[in-house]
């Protein structure tokens, strides 16, 4: 176990090489310095592994390389580095954006202030962010709007099927609480992200976003996972009939997690979807 009393910044790294300088290097820049990143590679077979231990061993204090074999893919390893760290406060980071420079201190600032106002509770906060292009050229300026997110109308456990995404990873910090809340070998968790907001949910938690911009969120040709192409804005009657095979498969694959953490019936998850939209409409929860 790695004990830190600053805030533990988690990155999962896989064949990174192109922007991972970048990354850390934003890092580097950050208002806030109270914290230390966490490395765990998951087999890389580029130059990632030596980038990080070049920056490593110029900022001895700020990183560290967590040395245990390959997890299998990006949910396992950010968990199993939630599971190897001991911190009071949690970043996900991935390996090709961009922080931009006062996103740590908003992030723990607001934290704090949602401790101060729920003491005892588990905490996640997330943020908003901008999608860029692999050159860093907007491609749509909100991550919420361009995926129909609206993270004021998910505040319960029973909420939470109201929309696959409640929170991206890489704008998340939560408190210690929360990882208590979390069981990090959940052969149902599909992402680290959505699996730790919704077990931090399910025993009565908080999961509360700020409409702030605070990662230039990379896209390209070789992300895991990212932001979808197609705008909420654009997914209509037409667009489900072509999709309904992705669009099942997403929302099983996503029913399965609920229900290993003891959501409920299909019917009460569809209907948390149409409370949902309807939350949207009127503009209020």
């Amino acid at each position: 176990m790695h004990r830190t009393s600053h805030t533990a910044i988690l990155m999962a790294t896989y064949n990174g090489e192109r922007f991972l300088a970048e990354q850390i290097r934003s890092l580097l820049s950050q208002t806030y310095q109270d914290w230390h990143l966490y490395v765990h590679d998951d087999g890389s077979q580029d130059d990632t592994v030596s980038i990080v231990r070049n920056f490593a061993a110029t900022h001895p204090d700020k990183i560290t390389i967590l040395d245990y074999p390959p997890t299998g893919g990006p949910c396992k390893n950010f968990l199993s580095m939630v599971e190897r760290v001991d911190a009071p406060y949690y970043m996900f980071c991935d390996q090709d954006d961009v922080w931009m420079p006062e996103k740590i201190q908003l992030s723990v600032t607001a934290l704090k202030e949602a401790e101060r106002a729920h003491p005892g509770k588990g905490i996640v906060v997330h943020t908003d962010l901008q999608i860029v292009d692999e050159k860093l050229s907007p491609v749509a300026d909100s991550m919420w709007e361009h995926a129909g997110i609206f993270p004021q109308y998910i505040k319960t456990f029973a909420d939470s099927g109201g929309h696959t995404a409640i929170a991206t990873g890489c704008t998340m910090i939560f408190n210690d609480e929360a990882k208590k809340c979390c069981n990090v070998h959940a052969a149902k968790a599909i992402m680290h992200d959505c699996w730790v907001c919704l077990c931090v949910l399910s025993q009565g938690g908080l999961v509360e976003g700020i409409a702030e911009k605070t990662v230039l969120y990379r896209q390209h040709a070789h992300n895991t996972l990212g932001a979808t192409g197609t705008a909420a804005s654009q997914i209509g009657i037409r667009y489900r009939l072509r999709h309904w095979g992705k669009i099942y498969d997403s929302n099983a694959k996503y029913y399965s997690m609920l229900s290993s953490l003891g959501y409920g019936s299909w019917l009460k998850y569809l209907l948390a979807k149409v409370r949902y939209k309807q939350r949207i409409r009127r503009g209020k929860y």
